[in-house]
């Protein structure tokens, strides 16, 4: 967890491109709010991937705030939409999604829409 204080404290380490408010706002999100990061001998590696259950929050996000979809059209947008995209960019059935690959897949979430074009 990002700012841990435990034993070791850990400090996401977010590349500088993404941490500017001209920066790619969805890529600062996606490593601040739903990235994991891998670890090498138990330390942070700077190797960021979404996890399933983390792309299914961040499609819920996306398909809301740019479709202005909620409520149960919501939930069956995604239930008809979230499997098939994601299978598309999980082809290792891994469970995760390399972090670069997100502003795809969320685009391809959103289908054709106009709206996520600019997806920031």
């Amino acid at each position: 967890m990002d700012g841990f204080g435990g034993y070791k404290t850990y400090v996401r380490d977010i590349p500088d491109r993404f941490e500017g408010e001209q920066d790619d706002q969805l890529m600062e999100s996606m490593y601040k709010n739903y990235a994991t990061e891998g670890m090498t001998n138990q330390k942070p590696n700077g190797h960021f991937w979404v996890e399933k259950k983390d792309g299914e929050r961040a499609a819920e996000e996306v398909v809301h705030s740019h479709l202005h979809i909620d409520g149960s059209e919501l939930s069956s947008f995604l239930k008809e939409n979230f499997e098939r995209v994601w299978n598309r960019f999980d082809v290792n059935e891994e469970n995760k999604i390399e972090i670069d690959r997100m502003p795809q897949f969320l685009r391809m979430i959103c289908g054709s829409n106009e709206a996520c074009l600019g997806l920031q």
